[in-house]
């Protein structure tokens, strides 16, 4: 990477956006348990997840071609030709923000008539028609925030999304605690991508990017978004259908009640899930700008110390979650939900090997490989699914789970290899300064926490979130002092709240 002004603003970019990705996570885990103290019967609250969940599963259209707006605006030459590509990206946001909407209310209405019966059934089909409205117009004003990050402008686009988290948030546990009608809440669930779209609108206008374009090149730019979008949006379509289809199949073979238990495992997951997106808005224009200027040191460079970093977030995160599942459930959701904690240990394992950056789809997209991991990640989809329709009706909450884990896992050399072949990285260099020392230190931190759970039993919330909190902190202290040289280190103190919340 060129220098440390160059390594400070990725490193920055990406703790940022996981700060902003981490917190719409708490929001969400804040609303999922006022929901489940709150609500009469499990029942209800498997309807919301059913619902409100596709607000986040069906932006396949909008997630790809996202990336490829992103990845071909941070290419252009110059700022006219960034802002021409903007104003192209900005019709198909539109027309993918209508399609998405019109998707969602659709699934929304099968689902209520399939899956669902009497009052929640009514509560579905309602709520899913405003989400989908509410998503079709976020959608298209999405593309704002796009532009922030296609200008590595990644502080600005964070804070704005913080912003609109915290309103969201307010929002939704106002209506919680006045009682408002589940129609009303699954609708509202899908307000997120409206609020921190306006909010960016504002940021673009003040800071002169939303002039027009010209319409000759409207042509040469949809040319250079729509193939990229398209094995973008296998891989969405991959991810839809392996973490989508796991409420779906238990819906068909158990109960609304099996799809509650399950909506923790899969809340749990998410946090992870979102992490994973949060490294693709850095990784994505950068990897595509090295490419771009041919320089495949810094390229190499990414993918090495960039899977180093985040493996070192991940692996103490899946560990906590794997070994605390039954405890963690328990104080969060409470008692009735705890037959989902071996979901959630199997549902988060394979994370031990997707925190790796070279491996993910932000990573390989912007490196060029984004046709290889589409066709890997739908042989993947694919091989879940079958998994999922065998093994569920025999293990219940955990056939899903299970699924995806084992198909991502055969998955995941495929997707190494090409990592390895995109960034021109030797797996010897990979595996001693990134997958050792993180998986060592997750080894030392799984035995720990083992030791803890089972001798000491933590049973309050107090008591399990220090354990876990502890855990991190201490796996994180480790690392920090053992395993990052002194330039890293160095690097990291910059990152303190303080030195990384403006621009580079």
């Amino acid at each position: 990477m060129r220098g440390p002004g160059e390594a400070r603003l990725l490193a920055s970019g990406a703790l940022l956006q996981q700060l902003a990705q981490g917190s719409g996570l708490v929001a969400l885990l804040v609303i999922v348990t006022l929901l489940a103290r709150r609500l009469d019967d499990v029942a209800e609250l498997g309807a919301y997840g059913l619902v409100s969940s596709l607000s986040g599963y069906l932006l396949v259209l909008r997630n790809s071609v996202a990336a490829a707006a992103v990845r071909a605006m941070a290419a252009a030459s110059g700022g006219e030709e960034r802002t021409s590509v903007f104003v192209v990206a900005a019709r198909l946001y539109a027309l993918v923000g209508a399609a998405t909407g019109l998707l969602i209310a659709v699934v929304a209405i099968v689902l209520a008539g399939t899956v669902l019966d009497g009052e929640l059934a009514s509560d579905a089909r309602i709520g899913g028609i405003g989400l989908g409205a509410l998503i079709a117009f976020g959608i298209a004003a999405s593309i704002n925030l796009d532009r922030l990050r296609a200008e590595r402008l990644f502080p600005t686009a964070a804070r704005a999304e913080i912003v609109a988290v915290g309103i969201n948030l307010a929002v939704m546990v106002t209506l919680i605690f006045a009682g408002a009608d589940l129609s009303l809440l699954i609708a509202l669930s899908g307000a997120l991508p409206l609020i921190s779209g306006l909010i960016c609108a504002l940021l673009v206008h003040r800071l002169g990017l939303a002039a027009r374009g010209s319409r000759r090149r409207a042509g040469h730019h949809r040319a250079a978004i729509v193939p990229t979008a398209g094995w973008l949006l296998v891989i969405e379509l991959a991810n839809l259908a392996m973490y989508a289809s796991g409420r779906i199949v238990l819906g068909a073979y158990r109960t609304p009640t099996a799809i509650g238990l399950y909506e923790g495992p899969v809340r749990a997951h998410n946090l992870l899930y979102a992490l994973g997106g949060a490294l693709a808005v850095p990784t994505v224009p950068t990897a595509s700008r090295y490419v771009a200027e041919g320089d495949r040191r810094r390229l190499a460079e990414l993918a090495v110390r960039g899977s180093r970093y985040t493996l070192a977030l991940f692996v103490p995160l899946a560990t906590t979650l794997i070994v605390l599942s039954e405890p963690i459930i328990a104080v969060w959701l409470g008692e009735r939900y705890t037959d989902g904690a071996t979901a959630l240990a199997i549902l988060v394992s394979y994370w031990l090997l997707y925190g790796a950056l070279i491996v993910t789809p932000g990573f390989l997209a912007g490196a060029g490989e984004a046709r290889a991991a589409g066709i890997t990640l739908a042989g993947a989809a694919l091989l879940s699914l079958v998994l999922a329709l065998v093994m569920t009706p025999e293990l219940g909450v955990e056939g899903p789970a299970i699924a995806t884990a084992v198909a991502l896992t055969l998955a995941f050399p495929m997707l190494l290899r090409t990592g390895l072949r995109a960034s021109g990285v030797e797996l010897t260099e990979l595996l001693g300064r990134a997958l050792i020392p993180a998986y060592a230190f997750g080894a030392l931190l799984a035995g720990a926490l083992a030791a803890v759970r089972w001798g000491l039993e933590p049973a309050t919330l107090l008591a399990v979130a220090t354990v876990a909190i502890a855990g991190v902190l201490l796996y994180w202290a480790a690392f920090y002092t053992l395993v990052l040289d002194r330039d890293e280190r160095a690097l990291a103190r910059g990152l303190l709240p303080g030195n990384a919340l403006g621009e580079p």
